[in-house]
């Protein structure tokens, strides 16, 4: 197969606790590249990505594992080709599965050969490989058979003194893969994650909720912030409140803005480091849901807005993909 170069939709993830960004080492970059293997003609129909689920679920089943947050964003523990790492639930990214460069190299991910593509996030730009799995576990439950991940070849560091102390995992199961589930129930205060695949969700009577469209490979929904109406896309990669561009954030009254003057602090992607104005909004409103107050942050890198996890940290909330709303309880 020719090389070539595939566009893939936008990632974002934003990071609070790693120190460094940098590009992948020249050395891991190689090796990914020695191990590759041919694309399958079915994968990639007139260049394009067409992406596969061989499913090893039942209709009906539950699947529940532990939730963790050690980045403060929602995350549990799988396997790929039976080797275990850490995944982020991620609905801001754009691939089903998509993991550090380092961390597909440890679990001997192939990549395929002249297959590529490019990411978007906070930070900027990043380069994308395409590389094949065998199989995906959550816990020790199989989940899914062949499949295609993508690998950023950027590395997160946390450091010391200009020493390189812990390496960062960054391993994310995207939008594309989890809106194939009927819903995915984020339980924070009993740290649980339950995947429902093929079964309806039965919402509690007194639930809040407030609804979703996905287009464009992003889930998005709509804010009221006094008489301004917000679309942002919801991320739970994302460990902040309302990322909101500065063009958006001028349109709303300064009454609704409680800090008159706004915070500084760096926030990390897969494109890099940005510095971000922080915070804090008198409250919005979120289909019945009321969010008081509300932490947003901007910066000259916003383009679209984007609801992250933090309102959510401490609740239970349901991505109901069938009846397209989340629940929050």
């Amino acid at each position: 197969m020719k090389a070539r170069a595939l566009l893939y939709s936008p990632v974002l993830l934003l990071l609070g606790c790693a120190q460094m960004v940098n590009p992948a080492s020249r050395s891991t970059v190689a090796k990914l590249q020695r191990s590759s293997v041919l694309a399958d003609a079915k994968e990639f129909p007139n260049g394009q990505i067409q992406l596969q689920y061989q499913w090893r679920l039942r209709p009906g089943a539950l699947v529940r594992v532990p939730l963790d947050t050690p980045l403060g964003i929602p995350e549990v523990s799988g396997q790929l080709n039976g080797n275990q790492l850490p995944l982020i639930l991620d609905t801001g990214n754009a691939f089903p599965v998509l993991l550090d460069a380092t961390s597909a190299l440890d679990v001997g991910l192939p990549s395929i050969r002249g297959a590529s593509a490019k990411g978007t996030g906070i930070g900027g730009n990043v380069e994308v490989m395409l590389a094949r799995y065998e199989s995906l576990h959550l816990e020790d439950r199989p989940v899914l058979g062949r499949g295609l991940a993508g690998v950023f070849l950027h590395s997160y560091r946390k450091t010391f003194a200009g020493f390189t102390t812990e390496e960062i995992p960054l391993n994310l199961l995207g939008l594309p893969l989890l809106q194939q589930f009927s819903y995915v129930t984020i339980d924070a205060p009993k740290k649980e994650v339950t995947f429902a695949y093929k079964r309806p969700f039965q919402p509690p009577a007194r639930a809040a909720s407030f609804p979703f469209t996905i287009v464009d490979g992003r889930m998005w929904v709509t804010l009221q912030i006094g008489a301004q109406t917000v679309r942002a896309f919801f991320d739970t990669g994302c460990g902040s409140g309302l990322r909101i561009p500065q063009l958006v954030l001028d349109t709303i009254p300064q009454t609704w803005v409680t800090t008159p003057r706004l915070l500084k602090r760096k926030a990390m992607g897969v494109g890099g480091i940005e510095i971000e104005h922080v915070g804090l909004l008198r409250e919005a409103r979120l289909g019945s849901l009321r969010i008081s107050p509300l932490e947003f942050d901007t910066s000259v890198g916003s383009n679209d807005a984007l609801l992250g996890w933090g309102p959510f940290r401490k609740h239970k909330i349901t991505l109901d993909f069938e009846q397209k709303k989340v629940w929050v309880e």
